[in-house]
């Protein structure tokens, strides 16, 4: 099994359980990197969209070696980086404040790529800049689509075969093109925590975790052989 799950009354109680909880990850793993002599720092992926932000705000306020932390992006839109709806502005108004100002960011878009390059290009600088995350935090679209794999998309058989790191989709029900970590980069992290709020998307992780489904991205996580995924789900 890949997965587990932990329930939690509502979302409020989720939310602490889980900056908590991944707060601890951090200053365990950073402890176990520095008795072991190796280089301590951790690269730390987040996704976007209103969901994380009560998330964001509590982990923000944990007292950890932030500057030992590369903070980096799930997914990313691409629109300009001071967008209402770019997920850049988002980890810097909600998680790269208090005292975790103090972690590096590591951009997965820049607004002069999209001023004069083409999409091929901006995919091949992500990449170049890649950082491997050790850990990431995911959510889910009541679609069952998971950073931006969007099943519907057209590069969603790319995005999840393909070795590239970072790579382009195109979702048909959802705004604008996107940056996302392929399967592949996201089956390379140490540990992937996913949190889900509701009925609607409970009822859509039930059916996922039935088995790989090519119409729910979720479920390539969720049964995956590589990376184990603890979700925290509320009703």
């Amino acid at each position: 099994m890949s997965f587990e799950i932990y329930e939690f009354a509502n979302s409020e109680e989720k939310d602490y359980a889980l900056s908590k909880n991944f707060a601890a990850l951090i200053k365990g793993s950073l402890e176990i990197l520095r008795l072991r002599g190796l280089q301590d720092s951790l690269v730390l992926a987040f996704s976007g969209g209103k969901s994380p932000i009560v998330f964001l705000n509590h982990l923000s306020k944990e007292k950890l070696q932030w500057e030992k932390c590369y903070i980096s992006l799930v997914d990313e839109r691409i629109v300009n980086t001071e967008h209402e709806d770019s997920n850049t502005k988002l980890l810097h108004t909600h998680l790269l404040e208090n005292h975790a100002k103090n972690a590096a960011f590591i951009p997965m878009l820049k607004n002069e790529w999209q001023e004069s390059l083409q999409i091929d290009e901006i995919v091949k600088l992500a990449n170049t800049g890649y950082k491997q995350p050790d850990f990431a935090i995911l959510g889910m679209g009541n679609d069952g689509h998971t950073a931006s794999l969007f099943s519907n998309a057209k590069e969603f058989e790319y995005a999840i075969t393909t070795e590239d790191n970072i790579v382009s989709t195109t979702p048909k029900d959802a705004p604008y093109q996107r940056l996302s970590l392929s399967l592949n980069a996201l089956q390379k992290c140490k540990k992937l925590f996913l949190s889900i709020s509701g009925e609607e998307k409970f009822a859509i992780l039930q059916e996922a975790l039935k088995g790989i489904n090519p119409l729910l991205p979720i479920s390539y996580i969720l049964h995956s052989r590589k990376v184990c995924c603890d979700v925290y789900y509320s009703r």
